[in-house]
């Protein structure tokens, strides 16, 4: 994953197998792989190895950006284990905190401090099926690792290495992957450049001009009988997750992972919701506490309402507060959601995913999503219906500032989510309608 300050990415009702505290790395070199994407090779400080990664996972990383504070961000490691190094590969992205800073400040001997991987997107243990591995930009960091780990250990594994990018400018580890092809015969890789530069050159810098269809995609990989891995931006997702699970793909062999913003990555993202107005100070609060306005009598009365869905999980993420909100919105009654996983109200994809950032948040203490972040996600009702939801969520700690659990608050915008689309495909036709011939 890479660096965004849109909210939802990684999108998650609460914040992975795996975490832990973390740890002092230093920068031990910094690479450029494209004109906007560069690696950060990374060494623990006290000189032991880090702990172990299965290619394909991310790691969490923690960074003191000055005038901001202590920022975190999540990254996919770009290596397959060396037992010594991590290595990150960043895009430059405009609007993103921590990727210009790493870009334009970090220098080699800069500290960070980084939890330990996790995550689920890695390839399969046994090597009886072919694997796609299909990117976009800079979703190719978990498969650069994906394939590193193929060309050292896996010699029976056949791996199809599919990647797009615009041109040769935004191509990175474009000699890497063609020597690791060349060392192996079981793997093989094709490069679309949607817009080739002048200097670009085919077969050289590139397989194939234009787009990535599914039935180009389909000549390049036998996809009745592979695991099949995606990674990318929404648009790439929603372009192939659909149709191969139309073809005939069933879930089981479909694994993806996704950066930016995502509703449902079987319809179209939402529009970009505005942060929430600043938190005021507690002493707001108890300035009128002798008019009736207590703290805990206005609690009361947000739990108790039908309007928005609030739910509390423990740090397991089982679920232990469901209020009448949730019940409408939902449709479970709240004997029958206490004490159940939140897994009950999360469309099946989106589970591992969610439960990597629940798991990291409580094991770090910390969630990447700031005061006032709206995030974005797609939800289930008791009777299996997708729901489009906009949620904030909130960490209990104990007095040792120990996780607990944590509390959302969420609204159902499943009507707006649909007019918008109806929207934009008027505003689409109309435009097509008018275009000259």
């Amino acid at each position: 994953m890479n660096d965004s300050t849109r909210p939802a990415d990684r999108s998650s009702i609460g914040g992975a197998p795996g975490g832990g505290a973390p740890r002092r790395f230093i920068i031990e070199s910094r690479t450029p792989e494209s004109a906007v994407i560069t690696s950060f090779r990374l060494r623990p400080a006290d000189g032991a190895a880090p702990a172990p990664h299965v290619a394909g996972q991310h790691l969490t990383l923690f960074a003191d950006i000055p005038g901001h504070g202590r920022v975190k961000r999540n990254y996919s490691l770009s290596s397959a284990p060396d037992g010594a190094t991590y290595r990150i590969s960043v895009k430059r992205e405009a609007q993103g905190l921590v990727s210009r800073w790493l870009h334009d400040a970090a220098a080699i001997g800069t500290a960070l401090d980084i939890a330990p991987p996790a995550g689920s997107f890695v390839l399969p243990a046994s090597d009886v099926r072919p694997v796609l591995l299909l990117s976009a930009g800079v979703g190719l960091t978990p498969m650069i690792a994906m394939l590193e780990a193929a060309a050292a250990d896996r010699p029976e594994l056949r791996v199809h290495f599919i990647h797009c990018t615009r041109d040769g400018t935004t191509h990175a580890f474009r000699d890497h992957v063609r020597a690791l092809a060349k060392r192996r015969a079981n793997l093989s890789a094709t490069i679309f450049y949607s817009r080739p530069a002048p200097d670009d050159q085919a077969g050289r810098d590139y397989d194939e001009a234009g787009p990535l269809t599914l039935d180009r995609l389909r000549e390049c990989a036998p996809l009745d009988e592979a695991e099949i891995y995606v990674c990318g931006p929404p648009r790439l997702l929603r372009d192939f997750i659909p149709g191969l699970a139309a073809s005939g793909v069933p879930a089981e062999r479909l694994h993806y992972e996704f950066f930016g913003p995502v509703e449902d990555l079987f319809g179209e993202a939402p529009a970009t919701v505005p942060p929430a107005a600043p938190t005021p100070s507690p002493h707001a609060y108890a300035a009128r506490a002798a008019d009736g306005f207590s703290r805990s009598g206005i609690g009361e009365a947000l739990v108790d309402s039908a309007g928005d869905a609030v739910i509390a999980s423990d740090r397991a993420g089982a679920i232990v507060l469901w209020n009448a909100g949730a019940q409408r919105i939902f449709g479970f009654s709240e004997d029958e959601a206490l004490g159940q996983s939140l897994d009950i109200i999360i469309p099946e994809p989106f589970r591992a995913r969610h439960w990597e950032g629940y798991h990291e948040t409580v094991a770090s203490g910390e969630s990447r999503y700031g005061a006032g972040d709206l995030l974005a996600v797609p939800g289930l009702d008791k009777q299996g219906k997708r729901l489009s939801l906009e949620f904030t969520i909130v960490l209990l700690k104990d007095e040792d500032g120990r996780v607990t659990g944590m509390v959302a608050s969420l609204r159902d915008v499943s009507a707006r989510f649909e007019e918008m689309k109806a929207l934009k495909k008027k505003l689409a036709a109309a435009e097509q309608a008018g275009a000259p011939s």
